[in-house]
């Protein structure tokens, strides 16, 4: 069984933000992000509990190259609720 994956509002905006940046700096990277969160995407609808646990109770976390996608089990699926660099100091939510 495969579950639905949303993004919050944050976590789009993230996203958005990240893939804005890449693509200034290295249009390849653009499209090796992309493929990374479809991957992680994947991974999630059938492995949902995959990631290691997150800070907060309730919440787990997924390596993704550079970045950490912070997530959370909902009735319908996974919300992503945050995608962060690794070397960001609040990266780890």
């Amino acid at each position: 069984m495969t579950l639905g994956i949303g993004y919050s509002r944050r976590a789009v905006a993230e996203v958005e933000e990240i893939m804005a940046f890449l693509a200034e700096h290295s249009p390849p990277a653009v499209r090796r992000f992309s493929e990374a969160m479809g991957r992680a995407e994947r991974q999630l609808s059938e492995f949902p509990n995959s990631g290691a646990p997150g800070v907060r109770p309730g919440t787990r976390r997924l390596i993704v190259g550079d970045y950490i996608l912070s997530y959370r089990r909902r009735e319908a699926g996974v919300e992503i609720f945050a995608v962060r660099h690794a070397s960001r100091r609040d990266a780890r939510l």
